[in-house]
């Protein structure tokens, strides 16, 4: 909880209103992300492969708004443009996921299989920020407080 509560409050600064999309929602920070997504008042899409809808459709995310992780299909049952996209996915997904970040967004990248440049992404997405972190830069304080 404490990855997924530090990328989306301190990260990307969720804020009550907003859509965020989580891939791997059915994973250990996925499950996590979408439960805090939640508690912050956020508009949840998820990805995940399909046996494991089920646990995602369970943390309280509505059918119409769950899609495969496997392919970039989710980007046209999710069309309409999220704030948020929480990201572990690599290749043409990466590519999919900031195509649906709306202008001004923010994309913030867990997995770090395919690391992006933070100022080509803002170029060619419409200001979205980009950001690949690691927990440890939010230092001790900052941990012990979340």
């Amino acid at each position: 909880f404490v990855t997924a509560f530090y990328a989306l409050v301190d990260v990307a600064g969720v804020r009550a209103g907003e859509s965020v999309l989580v891939h791997a929602a059915a994973g250990g920070v996925g499950m996590a992300a979408v439960q805090v997504a939640r508690w912050l008042g956020a508009e949840v899409f998820a990805t995940a492969s399909e046996a494991k809808w089920g646990v995602v459709r369970d943390l309280g995310v509505p059918e119409d708004r769950i899609a495969s992780s496997r392919s970039a299909e989710f980007a046209a049952r999710f069309g309409a443009g999220v704030d948020v996209v929480v990201d572990s996915l690599a290749g043409e997904l990466v590519d999919a996921s900031l195509g649906l970040v709306r202008p001004g967004g923010r994309f913030v990248e867990l997995g770090k299989a395919d690391v992006r440049d933070p100022a080509e992404v803002a170029a060619a997405h419409d200001g979205v920020m980009y950001r690949a972190f690691d927990l440890v830069e939010a230092g001790p304080e900052r941990l012990g407080a979340i």
